[in-house]
């Protein structure tokens, strides 16, 4: 996951932090309001819990209640402003979720002026309290050092007990951490452990990584009933992602009943919304003629914008093609670059197409130094065919290409 993405984790903690979490309702009145607000009917909540202060006016959970309508409109014009007062006053009479709610928008400046420190203060009080959220945001300014000290070891030790406190955020960054191996020892294990707690809470995006998780056995064995179950719940949610992840596998019928004609239709819908693999399975599908006309222009052109956008199996099928000449122009100098592109990201196919190329001379100058390395980038991914013809490269032979156009990469 690159630096962007992880600023976008960060924000996204952030974002979820500032939904106050529920609090446990005490009063008959606050219970009543409580249900009224599950079934919408948010002025009859609002009078319930004004009912409830009004028998008792330091009812805390009441204001915070209060406090939730008018930060998110419902049943009162949205007024963070008024908000932010209701929350002022249960936060001093103690009540957890009315000070995460306030330390959120102090980190924020959401109806009040932005105040780092006193983010740092009503959110320790209230992490301290255990609420899972506050502990959340409070590792959130710990890891950037607002209002109080950077500090990568307090951020993460907040971050477990919030995650491990059932905050989603939490239990998401941390999947994502122990998968790169950030600030933490890398351990797909781990991080298949937390995407999956995040994933039975319903969340899409833990739903989304989970499943790609199974598809391809990271951190769990390979299991493509796991990997469509949890593409199809994230796709059902509305995750892009998901779209294409699902449509593929209907697609190839992997842990779902084959299906092209619904394959079709969340891959186009992927495709739509320029999630670069929905582009590349478009591709796909005209390509062979599976759900669109088969039609080898928009094939390429479609694998061209996959493969633009970085996506490697849209780079290693345009370099395919201009290599053979099937659907495209016959160009090795293109084929070349593209290749090159894949290689750079890590495909250990690329690497041993461009060994090839660089071996004999097709597209690049001929250059064994330049062969042997690319092998030895691939072998040492456990490539076998590099493995190979690294072997090989002693004995003299012709320029039969290695097989490396798997379908795999259709796939």
């Amino acid at each position: 996951m690159n630096h962007r993405l992880r600023i976008l984790l960060a924000v996204v903690s952030l974002l979820l932090s500032l939904l106050p979490s529920p609090a446990l309702a005490e009063s008959a009145k606050v219970r009543q309001g409580v249900k009224q607000v599950e079934a919408r009917q948010y002025k009859k909540a609002m009078n319930s819990f004004r009912d409830a202060l009004r028998k008792d006016p330091n009812d805390a959970e009441a204001m915070t209640r209060i406090g939730d309508l008018h930060a998110s409109g419902q049943g009162v014009p949205r007024s963070d402003r008024e908000a932010v007062k209701w929350y002022v006053k249960a936060a001093s009479l103690g009540n957890a979720a009315a000070r995460f709610a306030l330390a959120a928008r102090y980190a924020s400046g959401r109806g009040v002026g932005e105040d780092p420190a006193a983010a740092a203060k009503w959110c320790r009080l209230a992490a301290d309290q255990g609420h899972p959220g506050a502990q959340s945001l409070l590792g959130y300014l710990y890891e950037h050092g607002m209002g109080v000290p950077r500090d990568e070891s307090e951020s993460l030790a907040w971050y477990r007990k919030a995650a491990e406190g059932g905050d989603v955020a939490a239990q998401k960054l941390l999947g994502w951490r122990h998968l790169e191996g950030s600030g933490v020892p890398k351990d797909p294990t781990a991080a298949a452990m937390w995407y999956g707690k995040a994933a039975e809470a319903g969340d899409p995006d833990a739903q989304v990584r989970l499943a790609g998780m199974y598809r391809d056995g990271i951190g769990v064995p390979k299991e493509p009933v796991e990997a469509a179950k949890w593409f199809r719940k994230a796709a059902e949610k509305g995750n892009a992602e998901a779209f294409a992840g699902y449509g593929r596998a209907l697609l190839y019928g992997r842990g779902v009943a084959q299906n092209v004609p619904a394959a079709a239709d969340w891959i186009r819908r992927a495709a739509e919304r320029g999630v670069p693999e929905g582009i590349f399975l478009r591709g796909v599908l005209y390509a062979y003629g599976r759900g669109e006309p088969k039609d080898d222009a928009e094939a390429l052109d479609a694998y061209r914008r996959s493969a633009e956008e970085g996506y490697v199996d849209g780079q290693l099928q345009i370099a395919g093609m201009y290599l053979t000449g099937r659907g495209a122009p016959p160009s090795d100098n293109t084929a070349a670059a593209w290749y090159l592109r894949a290689a750079e990201a890590g495909s250990p196919d690329a690497q041993v197409m461009l060994g090839w190329m660089h071996e004999v001379g097709r597209g690049v100058p001929k250059d064994l130094g330049e062969s042997v390395r690319w092998y030895r980038r691939a072998a040492a991914q456990g490539n076998t065919s590099a493995s190979a013809r690294l072997k090989r490269l002693e004995t003299p032979r012709g320029e039969t290409s290695p097989s490396l156009q798997k379908k795999s990469t259709q796939e």
